[in-house]
């Protein structure tokens, strides 16, 4: 088993898996918070990223929200990484945790949903550079490229939602080449 990078980014420690600092790296993307980079040309078709879940969510309708106990059990280090992703709050009633999750979350199964300390820093793009497939046997997101990628060209993916309800759910308008033609 190999020993886990640590990547620093504003304070933020980031445990990956070897790609990180080798393949990818994450930093600021202008106009959109933050994002990961390809650190050199990456050939089609490479294994980017395949990365846990730092919270699984399964909600079961129960008074207690399952989300606040999943992420006050994270150690310190984990949960600060967590508590420092995108949270935008489309409802006022809207707790931090819950806004991270809407905002960052990944299906993961049928009714479970993960949120991820690399990958759910990878910006949309309606004409995605990067494809992703929840891998149940290993308990991981991985992602491949669909294309060549460019040293210092950021990595994205089509978070399947049209323009309206990017603007109303994640707070932002998609700029990507096909939105701005």
């Amino acid at each position: 088993m190999t020993t886990p990078i640590e990547y620093i980014v504003d304070d933020i420690v980031l445990r990956s898996p070897e790609t990180l600092g080798i393949l990818i790296e994450v930093q600021r993307s202008v106009g959109k918070g933050y994002g990961v980079f390809a650190t050199k040309n990456i050939p089609v078709g490479s294994l980017i990223l395949s990365e846990a879940p730092l919270v699984v969510l399964i909600d079961h309708g129960s008074r207690v929200d399952p989300l606040d106990t999943a992420v006050n059990a994270l150690s310190p280090a984990r949960r600060k990484a967590y508590r420092r992703l995108c949270s935008y709050r489309h409802r006022p009633s809207e707790t931090l945790n819950r806004s991270i999750l809407y905002s960052n979350g990944f299906a993961v199964g049928e009714t479970t949903t993960g949120v991820f300390e690399l990958a759910s820093r990878i910006n949309h793009s309606c004409t995605p550079n990067c494809a992703f497939a929840w891998n149940e046997e290993l308990g991981t997101m991985v992602f491949k490229n669909c294309c060549e990628l460019s040293q210092g060209q950021e990595l994205t993916i089509n978070y399947g939602h049209h323009k309206g309800h990017l603007k109303k759910f994640y707070g932002f308008e998609c700029d990507c080449g096909s939105c701005t033609e």
